[in-house]
């Protein structure tokens, strides 16, 4: 009797949890490169998420050279600077992204940790007062 109610148990825990649940017991669990991977994968494949920094680069490159021709060249080499800054970060971006990826991840989340910790000790702080 008691195993009848433990095998319903497991049916009706199984019914909850879905099909999903016989791929969990059977494919392993992808570590933290491998996601790294696919969240790059999905971000290169979206087409043209890219393409805009090479097109504010070009106008900006475009501008500059612009401005630098009619100010005789007094004006414009900041905007040469940041176009050309911006088609590099474009090709690294592209050719890098999973190495760019988790450095980025990194240092976001220390400085989230960084600013949370500093607003804990104003908050703080502040009650003591």
């Amino acid at each position: 009797m008691v195993r009848w109610q433990v095998l319903c148990l497991w049916l009706f825990l199984f019914c909850l949890a879905g099909c999903s649940a016989v791929g969990r017991w059977f494919v392993p669990e992808p570590t933290l490169s491998e996601k790294v991977t696919h969240v790059a994968g999905e971000v290169g494949r979206s087409g043209n998420g890219l393409a805009m920094l090479s097109f504010v680069g070009g106008i900006a490159t475009l501008a500059g050279i612009a401005a630098l021709l009619i100010t005789s060249g007094r004006m414009g080499m900041r905007a040469v600077f940041i176009g050309a800054a911006l088609c590099i970060l474009n090709f690294l971006v592209a050719t890098w992204a999973t190495w760019i990826l988790l450095p980025v991840l990194v240092a976001t989340g220390l400085v989230s940790l960084a600013w949370g910790y500093v607003t804990f000790k104003q908050v703080m702080k502040h009650n003591k007062e």
